[in-house]
């Protein structure tokens, strides 16, 4: 399914989500009343519940989760974003969104995703599997940023669970990986289209040979739902990148409140080699900054792992 901005078929759901006759919804939406009785199918077909009532007209009773349409809302939200799309299965959510602009594409599962260093990302029904494409014209060495930003955002989202970010770009909560990022970029290298792809587990189930390193959210909140996190990673992704690339430092101070890396010991590899040492400070361009006895290294990247625990 295809939303975009300005897409009368929001006008219509906000309406009947607060309850309204047919010809009021008719009128707010500029559509006819046949339009908006076709639209009620369509959501019956979805797995919406509309009550339909000759005096009071319709009324949105109930709504799947995840909800297409609540989440459209919430992605046309986001600065730059003009599309949304939703997919009950697609390969991989970043590889769609390389071939769209200024779009969020979330998918129920992929067949194919992928986290970093080319690993598989287990995506089975019940996550948050979601790529943000975005037109920002800002070169490659920027793009460190936009991963930190994207990591504050779905930890910012997902702090009542008490989440904390471990560098680069993995979300934990109770020390175990509840979500992970990667970022990528397509075109010229002084004016990248950015891709950020986003894995959250939610009510998926974590395959057992995972499960001493990564957690779902229902086993913390058995009530969580898939639309209330995809939201919530929305509203932060508008707040953040509303104030990128200006109030990067003030951003930048924020993910080190929530960072959970800094203090630690760690060794960072990358390519076979590696840094080992205590991780001090995060520096403005999104570099790890680590010092042991050989003195102080910046990591731009590199897969990240704690020695002290």
């Amino acid at each position: 399914m295809k939303v975009e901005r300005g897409d009368r078929r929001l006008l219509m759901f906000q309406e009947i989500e607060k309850g309204g006759s047919g010809e009021e919804i008719a009128e707010k939406a500029g559509v006819s009343r046949t339009a908006v009785w076709k639209f009620v199918r369509r959501l019956d077909e979805l797995g919406y519940e509309v009550e339909v009532d000759r005096r009071r007209g319709y009324r949105l009773v109930s709504s799947p989760d995840p909800s297409p349409f609540h989440m459209a809302l919430a992605a046309l939200k986001i600065p730059g974003v003009e599309r949304y799309y939703h997919f009950e299965e697609v390969d991989s959510t970043n590889r769609f969104a390389k071939e769209v602009s200024n779009a969020v594409v979330f998918s129920e599962s992929q067949s194919s995703g992928r986290g970093r260093l080319g690993r598989r990302w287990e995506s089975g029904r019940g996550g948050v599997y979601m790529s943000l494409s975005l037109n920002m014209s800002i070169p490659v060495s920027e793009i460190p940023k936009v991963t930190l930003l994207t990591g504050l955002a779905v930890c910012k989202a997902l702090e009542e669970y008490g989440a904390r970010i471990k560098w680069p770009n993995d979300v934990l909560v109770g020390g175990k990986k509840v979500s992970g990022i990667l970022s990528e970029f397509v075109g010229e290298e002084m004016a990248a289209k950015v891709v950020v792809g986003i894995g959250v587990n939610v009510r998926n189930r974590v395959p057992d040979s995972l499960r001493d390193r990564a957690i779902s959210l229902h086993e913390v909140d058995e009530s969580v739902r898939i639309t209330d996190i995809f939201t919530r990673i929305c509203e932060q992704l508008s707040n953040l990148l509303s104030a990128f690339p200006q109030k990067w430092g003030e951003i930048l101070e924020e993910w080190k409140r929530l960072s959970d890396t800094i203090g630690r010991e760690v060794r960072v590899s990358l390519y076979g080699e590696e840094v080992v040492g205590k991780a001090v400070d995060v520096d403005a361009d999104g570099g790890l900054i680590v010092v042991s006895g050989e003195g102080r290294r910046k990591v731009i990247s590199g897969e990240c792992f704690y020695t002290n625990y």
